[in-house]
């Protein structure tokens, strides 16, 4: 939020995973474009990994366009390794790149 105004906002969920682990997923991140840039998409993805681990997450995965060069910088500083390559995986035919945290 800035002021009244919402800049930014992240989706995400705690499951299991294969009943053998919890897996926190990251479905979403979005930031206006005039606020990028500033620390507000790092600091969603930091509050989103904090609930994870209060939640005894084990691992976080997430997706991202193959292209999207910024989003791979924001979340590689963070600690994700990239996991697998998935081919065409977006409508417009765009391969993605799944993400892992390791919180354990």
């Amino acid at each position: 939020m800035v002021g009244d105004e919402c800049v930014g906002a992240i989706v995400c969920k705690l499951d299991m995973h294969k009943k053998m682990f919890r897996r926190g997923y990251i479905a979403m991140l979005a930031v206006d474009s005039k606020y990028r840039r500033k620390g507000i998409g790092t600091n969603l993805v930091k509050k989103a990994i904090y609930a994870m681990v209060e939640g005894d997450c084990d691992e976080v995965v997430l997706e991202t366009e193959i292209t999207n060069k910024s989003a791979l910088k924001l979340y590689e500083n963070l600690g994700f390794v990239r996991d697998k390559r998935l081919f065409r995986y977006y409508l417009n035919g765009v391969d993605a790149l799944r993400l892992k945290l390791w919180l354990r």
